[in-house]
């Protein structure tokens, strides 16, 4: 396989034709905290630092929350415009359970991520559910990590899309208009609202 990243910790490593399996949010978080690293800073946002422990836990809850609602590998999420700490979260728990994070507003997705009135909701199965309701409900039953084929789509914007490779190894990497890139540990993630 071509332009295979060096340093990623491969669930199943690539062999002929098999691009492999991997997680993109257990290389931005679950890596550095098994390494002892989860008190440090994996990102400032806006004058507050989250540290990977910190993260790892809402990204778990959150991702849990998706699980929940059937949100596996190849499953599309559709993620509107959040504020700067719930599109982290989210762009990552999407991550987790192998989902598709879509940023057009127009996609046929099941479960959304949505701002109403100045919050985050989770919406499934018609019904919106409040973000602080959900990430408790989440953090009852936190998700792992899945196994996501390395040229698995991991963001769409229209044509643009992201791949779990991309994110984990490309050191140029470009979002699409609208679209924010957060580097996390060492991976890195489009997101609809900018880090700093």
């Amino acid at each position: 396989m071509a332009d295979v990243p060096a340093g990623v910790s491969w669930f199943r490593t690539p062999s002929d034709g098999d691009p492999g399996t991997l997680n993109a949010c257990y290389q931005a978080l679950d890596l550095h905290v098994i390494r002892g690293r989860a008190d440090e800073v994996a990102l400032d946002l806006a004058g507050r630092p989250l540290t990977f422990a910190w993260l790892l836990a809402e990204v778990g809850a959150c991702a849990g929350v998706l699980r929940a609602f059937g949100v596996g590998i190849g499953a599309p999420v559709l993620v509107g415009a959040l504020p700067a700490e719930a599109a982290l979260v989210v762009a990552l728990a999407v991550a987790r359970v192998g989902g598709v994070a879509t940023y057009d507003e127009d996609a046929d997705a099941r479960v959304a991520v949505l701002q109403r009135d100045g919050e985050a909701v989770v919406r499934a199965d018609a019904e919106d559910l409040p973000w602080d309701v959900a990430m408790r409900a989440g953090r009852t039953d936190p998700a792992g990590c899945a196994d996501v084929p390395g040229d698995a789509v991991l963001a769409r914007r229209g044509a643009d899309a992201l791949t779990v490779l991309e994110a984990v190894g490309a050191h140029d990497l470009a979002a699409p208009a609208g679209l924010h890139v957060v580097e996390i540990g060492d991976a890195r993630f489009w997101t609809s609202a900018p880090a700093a």
